[in-house]
């Protein structure tokens, strides 16, 4: 999740307490619905590093693909020519990742800071940002994908290489990028050179859009983002699928967002390339912002925006939807602090009962949480 601190919000609002009756209700009114979306469907975009606990519970809640960054400037942060590459951290998180047999979707983003002062600054001013933005990806790919060494090392492991790759995020907002959409189109032709020469079948993802930007300019919309893009030189070959992070005050107010760049992909003969929801999500804090929409709401939210996605996934394209987030974090984005299906300490809100009914998985795997006095 990024830009959501443009909007600050009044004082924190206790959390309610949330009566028995609508624990019932949210419990029982998606059930109908679940069967609505196919398996593989629905994915989680943790927010911080899971531990080997949360993943066999993102198992046991029924999920198969897990959103996770790949910070070039973590792995990076020295020239590779000089100091070896760190995998060691993302080869954890893969390797957690595969024991439970979900599959890791990264996004990739982070210029380090031997090529630049700034983490979004978008490697492609000079040609040593280039060169060095082309091979991390490569190698990356041919350690995770198909026949990735990784997998090669580590044949214990359920095989589930990296087959889709997002590149950057949220990249028409100042927070992640330069909100140049021609600049970025630059970065999307090295990307797509690069990962489809090391894997042929892997797939390259324009990175999330911010659906709706709180400030145009010198953010841009997504719409005129993708549209921009589309009209840069030679692009299109070098992608397989779009992003789209449309976080709204209410799941019915994605729809407008989502056939917008519909429209926008249509007009460039480009409507059957699918289109990923790869950020979703809501607060159960009591409208610090207008991504919050309390307890009850997040629930109510999450179950309209996964009927609205699964219903219209052939019409629209769907390729899947990665709610934001699994746990809440103290300390994170404003909104984030309570973006998470559980709390902090593993504890269940009414949104995990409603998110189980949509992927099959089994609520009861952990406590439920308590709210008030």
């Amino acid at each position: 999740m990024a830009g959501l601190s443009e909007n600050p919000g009044p004082g924190r609002v206790a959390r309610p307490l949330l009566g028995l009756a609508v624990v019932l209700v949210l419990l029982l009114a998606p059930a109908a619905a679940a069967g609505q979306a196919p398996p593989g469907f629905i994915g989680i975009s943790p927010q911080s590093d899971p531990d080997e606990k949360d993943y066999e519970l993102m198992a046991q809640a029924g999920l198969t693909s897990i959103r996770l960054p790949l910070f070039w400037s973590h792995l990076e942060s020295a020239d590779p020519a000089l100091v070896p590459t760190e995998w060691d951290s993302f080869d954890r998180a893969v390797e957690m990742a595969a024991r439970y047999e979900l599959r890791v979707m990264p996004f990739v983003w982070g210029t380090p800071v031997w090529l630049s002062s700034e983490l979004r600054h978008e490697p492609v001013t000079r040609a040593r940002e280039r060169r060095a933005w082309a091979s991390f990806l490569r190698r990356a790919v041919r350690r995770y994908g198909s026949n990735g060494r990784f997998w090669l090392e580590n044949e214990d492991l359920p095989y589930v290489p990296i087959r889709r790759w997002e590149i950057w995020n949220e990249a028409n907002i100042v927070t992640f990028g330069r909100a140049d959409p021609e600049r970025f189109a630059r970065l999307i032709r090295i990307s797509g050179r690069a990962i489809h020469a090391a894997d042929s079948g892997a797939k390259v993802i324009v990175g999330g859009l911010f659906g709706r930007p709180l400030q145009v300019p010198p953010n841009v919309s997504s719409g005129d983002f993708l549209s921009r893009l589309y009209r840069a030189r030679r692009v299109k070959e070098h992608f397989d699928g779009i992003a789209l992070h449309p976080y709204v005050a209410t799941a019915h107010a994605m729809r407008s967002q989502i056939r917008n760049l519909r429209r926008v992909m249509r007009v460039h003969n480009d409507g059957g390339t699918p289109l990923y929801v790869t950020e979703l999500g809501w607060g159960s804090d009591s409208f610090e912002s207008r991504w919050e929409r309390g307890l009850a709401g997040q629930a109510r939210e999450l179950d309209r925006a996964f009927s609205m996605l699964a219903s219209h996934r052939r019409g629209w394209r769907i390729g899947g939807v990665w709610w934001f987030s699994w746990a809440d974090a103290a300390g994170a984005c404003q909104f984030c602090d309570s973006a998470g299906l559980l709390t902090e300490s593993r504890e269940a809100k009414p949104s995990w009962y409603v998110f189980n009914a949509w992927t099959g998985g089994d609520p009861e795997i952990v406590p439920r949480a308590t709210f008030g006095r």
